[in-house]
């Protein structure tokens, strides 16, 4: 462990695109939450006096005790040569403050940024931030559930900040921890990273819907970088280890087939469009024993006309449904088919991460 060479982030190269919405993610603990809060909040704010806003998801991860210790691994005494010692919160506003040791008394100088919780959204809408440059929106891809309409209340909040200045930059970080977020489905990006290599920044124009004062379609620019790991392992140990000490995309362990493809008939293939995922379900037939089995595997093709698909979107097609073991199809036959069959026990996966992104996209619980 002694000898391994860490290579900590660097929020530089992403910088350079200069766009309006920065997603960055990676493993835990590479530095990224301290390159942005380093660079674009507190050095900006030295340099420009420009102030920033720190987002968090919830109301209660926006704390004092919480912002205050996020902020405790920033040198204040080096950056403000000596003129303030710590970073301080009050009333969801940052300082730069000072400790004194002997009388246990905090003093507060100026006032840096402010703190917000993107699920009380609608709470600033009314308020005016133009001395705010930057919004830095910490671990926003979550292992749990997300708000309500969550990708919408960030760009209202956004565009409460902006004013239509066209100055504020929006900054994501988060950890690789599920790729079933809204902020990758609703901004179309699911494609876009499938197939993005880890140390690369990958940078898409899309349409705000808005014109300028010419006429002209205004885009956004995103710029989505995928942190190159840090070369150094922790001591951990279980589902989340790759995640953590490396930065792949956090999956649990999934039943594989226990046969070659080829040892297997395939009877039919139904498909799976869910959250902007696609799946396809090959119902197999072991050649040797008759023994049935489901095959879960990723599809990125065109749905075609008649194929049967199960989704969260609703189509006025009886080939679209939404729940396989609430089948309304007029083939009484297929319809227990599909309820009988479909089973844990008899669902397999092309690779974990398959299963991994299955299982958290359907909207049903798979039955026993």
């Amino acid at each position: 462990m002694a000898n391994q060479k860490i290579t900590h982030y660097n929020l530089d190269n992403i910088e350079k695109e200069d766009a309006d919405i920065n997603l960055i993610w990676g493993e835990k603990g590479n530095g990224k939450s301290y390159q942005v809060k380093h660079k674009r909040g507190i050095i900006k704010y030295l340099e420009t006096g420009k102030r920033f806003i720190l987002l968090r998801r919830l109301k209660d991860e926006v704390t004092t005790e919480k912002v205050e210790h996020y902020f405790a691994d920033v040198d204040v005494i080096k950056l403000t040569h000596g003129q303030y010692n710590c970073i301080t919160t009050y009333r969801k506003t940052i300082y730069l403050s000072n400790y004194d040791i002997e009388t246990c008394k905090t003093t507060r100088g100026e006032k840096i940024g402010y703190v917000m919780a993107l699920s009380q959204e609608q709470n600033y809408s009314g308020c005016s931030y133009l001395d705010v440059e930057d919004i830095i929106f910490e671990e926003f891809m979550s292992r749990n559930e997300y708000i309500s309409n969550e990708s919408n209340k960030l760009m209202f909040l956004y565009s409460t900040v902006d004013r239509k200045r066209h100055k504020v930059k929006l900054w994501l970080a988060g950890n690789t921890v599920s790729r079933v977020c809204p902020y990758i489905q609703d901004w179309d990006l699911l494609k876009t990273i499938s197939t993005q290599k880890q140390g690369t920044i990958i940078t898409k124009h899309i349409d705000t819907g808005s014109q300028d004062e010419n006429g002209r379609e205004i885009y956004a620019k995103l710029a989505i970088e995928y942190c190159k790991s840090t070369g150094v392992s922790s001591f951990v140990i279980g589902k989340a280890k790759d995640m953590i000490n490396g930065g792949s995309w956090q999956s649990d362990p999934q039943p594989h087939l226990p046969k070659s493809l080829k040892e297997y008939k395939t009877l039919m293939r139904i498909m799976f469009f869910y959250k902007e995922f696609k799946f396809i379900g090959a119902l197999l037939m072991d050649k040797e024993t008759s023994e049935i089995a489901w095959f879960i595997y990723p599809f990125a093709g065109k749905i075609k006309d008649k194929q049967i698909v199960f989704s969260d979107q609703i189509r006025i097609s009886n080939f679209w449904q939404r729940n396989i073991y609430d089948t309304t199809f007029r083939n009484d036959k297929l319809n227990k088919l599909l309820y009988n069959t479909f089973r844990e026990s008899k669902i397999f996966y092309a690779s974990d991460q398959c299963g991994t992104d299955f299982k958290q996209v359907i909207d049903f619980t798979i039955k026993k």
